[in-house]
């Protein structure tokens, strides 16, 4: 089928998203440019996110929402968004993020603009489970630049590089940083310094989050043999499950996981300040 030019499908995956859902819907229905589809992918929910989904699809035709009932992992909801989707440009979201209101307008233009680029990401603010912005992810600073990896959620790109370049849906968990590594030297990826998107990042405990990753990652250490990247990877994720849980469990301290944002605020505002 023959994409609909100028068309951008917006992807959410959702599993159990209840308490942030609305308010990620809701930055797409507040987006500057409107020709967008809506695309929400049920990954087997037992909260309400289902009803709070069906119920916007209700209300704006443009919102579709696709449920089997089944739990197949973000791997598998992002390869269906690629075939399910109707739009010539695909941009990616998190069920508890929220949108800046000019990211589609100003993606879709870098994109058209500069038809060589494959991959176009931005830089996020990080907010709270309160929807304060405590830091920035990266530094802003004026162009763009050509990455390796994105801020997942912050990603566009052509329906046909999806299609083109699907991701290893046994890779759980880590599906985003395989894809990038095995089309980086194929692909042009930019990413630009201004903060499109609120990157949701809350919760006292982050070591459980690198166990959980450990299987994968030696799942891509069989699937890329002795390849240092890969290796590396799985020595530095083991050594932070202990490292994270000392300083988590033991000092109820967060210091470790705010050092992933290269930018932290000494006061936390609400997102809408930052619009």
């Amino acid at each position: 089928m023959q994409a609909d030019k100028d068309l951008i499908s917006v992807g959410i995956p959702f599993f159990n998203a209840e308490k942030f859902l609305s308010k990620a819907i809701e930055s797409v229905i507040s987006q500057s440019y409107d020709k967008w589809e809506l695309l929400l992918l049920d990954d087997g929910s037992n909260d309400g996110s289902l009803k709070i989904a069906k119920g916007f699809e209700q209300q704006d035709n443009r919102i579709k929402v696709f449920s089997d009932g089944k739990n197949k992992g973000l791997g598998a909801r992002l390869n269906e968004l690629a075939t399910l989707s109707n739009g010539e440009y695909i941009a990616r979201m998190d069920a508890d993020d929220i949108m800046h209101p000019k990211r589609l307008e100003t993606q879709l233009q870098i994109l058209k603009d500069n038809p060589n680029i494959d991959v176009l990401g931005t830089n996020a603010y990080v907010i709270d489970e309160n929807d304060s912005v405590f830091g920035m992810r990266y530094r802003e600073n004026s162009g763009m630049t050509k990455v390796e990896h994105f801020i997942h959620p912050t990603i566009m790109a052509k329906k046909q590089w999806f299609l083109d370049n699907p991701y290893d849906e046994k890779a759980i968990r880590i599906e985003d940083a395989e894809l990038w590594f095995r089309t980086k030297s194929k692909s042009n990826f930019r990413m630009i310094s201004e903060p499109l998107l609120f990157y949701r990042e809350f919760g006292s405990c982050y070591y459980p989050k690198y166990i959980k990753v450990i299987p994968s990652l030696i799942y891509l250490n069989n699937k890329y043999p002795l390849n240092k990247f890969w290796i590396r990877v799985l020595v530095t994720s083991s050594i932070a499950v202990p490292t994270y849980w000392f300083f988590e469990v033991i000092l109820k301290n967060e210091a470790l996981k705010e050092r992933r944002n290269k930018i932290l605020f000494k006061q936390k505002k609400h997102y809408r300040e930052y619009i």
